[in-house]
């Protein structure tokens, strides 16, 4: 990211807060966008878990240049009537699985998975159903509900990526609340 001319105000999260950022479900528009909108003034009552991200604040200016490593999240606002930057992006590294499925998986692969898992059940469901798919879900899971086919089908692809039972239901809440059961479009800047 090289700013070219004018202020910015910047705002940097690591991949690992992701659930903290609430971002836009794979379905929806602004799919890769958080729903908090400006981390300088968020609605902690609508997005609690974001009081613990771990942001990194600052004013790029003209000549800076800003690496955002691979999954970090970003946001930005211009603080003069012209800024411009130029970006340049690379492709999502490849998971290397040539060894097989690895015993413990990195919080990049993790994030991988929670957005491989929400997009199948989008994709099997229909967008315009994901929403109460998730939801319905989280209700499988809350009322211990292990017949349920959505259940049982996300259980087995987290059981491939040798994910442990008892770490299941608390990683598929955490990806679930707060993001789904809402309108999505109060929460779409501009």
């Amino acid at each position: 990211f090289f700013q070219v001319r004018g202020l910015k105000e910047i705002a940097v999260f690591p991949f690992t807060d992701y659930t903290r950022l609430y971002p836009f479900p794979t379905s929806h528009p602004c799919d890769r966008q958080s729903m908090v909108g400006s981390p300088v003034t968020p609605n902690l009552e609508a997005f609690p878990r974001f009081q613990e991200a771990v942001g990194h604040y600052g004013t790029l200016k003209a000549g800076d240049l800003l690496y955002l490593p691979y999954g970090w999240w970003h946001w930005l606002r211009n603080l003069d009537h012209l800024a411009i930057s130029v970006s340049f992006w690379s492709t999502t590294p490849p998971s290397d699985l040539s060894k097989g499925i690895p015993d413990v998986f990195s919080e990049h692969m993790l994030t991988r998975v929670r957005r491989n898992l929400e997009s199948l059940i989008a994709t099997q469901h229909g967008p315009e159903n994901h929403n109460q798919s998730m939801l319905k879900l989280r209700d499988a899971i809350l009322n211990k509900e292990e017949q349920d086919p959505v259940l049982q089908q996300v259980r087995s692809l987290l059981a491939a990526v040798k994910m442990l039972p008892e770490n299941q239901d608390g990683f598929l809440l955490q990806q679930i609340e707060g993001r789904f059961g809402i309108d999505w479009n109060e929460h779409v800047e501009g």
